[in-house]
């Protein structure tokens, strides 16, 4: 079976105008569908489990409604306003949470590993973890296409 690397990014957002959401639908939609490329989770941990934690949703319940609705993307964001909590989806609560998870540093020891596996040199330079992780998707998608040839 055909895996997808996921090349929506951590910064996309869309109409409610939470960072990651976009991408974590993605994630789950693939996973779901068994066409999530190895390596890749879908609703729990990183970026997708402090998302689902910091609206006050379990992640099973995100998954098992991707699972069994096959939601497009605003259908899922429909579906999240109605189960977040509330004070999760103020402006203030959004744009606290987008400027953490869009500032967070890559930490340690993944940030070295993606730099070695990227062949980007160990640096002073603080690497986000939205940098490195496009950079690690787009990789991902080049050594699928090379492996077609």
């Amino acid at each position: 079976m055909e895996t997808h690397v996921p090349l929506i990014s951590t910064r996309t957002k869309g109409p409610l105008g939470l960072a990651h959401l976009p991408r974590l639908w993605l994630k789950m939609r693939l996973s779901a569908k068994g066409k999530l490329a190895e390596d890749y989770r879908a609703g729990e941990g990183g970026f997708d489990g402090l998302l689902l934690t910091t609206l006050g949703i379990e992640s099973t319940a995100a998954i098992a409604f991707i699972k069994t609705s096959q939601p497009g993307y605003l259908t899922f964001e429909a579906w999240v306003k109605e189960n977040a909590n509330p004070e999760s989806l103020t402006s203030e609560a959004i744009s606290a949470f987008n400027n953490r998870i869009l500032s967070f540093p890559k930490p340690e020891p993944g940030r070295t590993e993606m730099l070695e596996l990227l062949g980007l040199p160990s640096s002073d330079k603080e690497w986000l973890g939205t940098d490195l992780n496009d950079l690690d998707d787009w990789h991902g998608v080049h050594l699928s296409l090379l492996d077609e040839v």
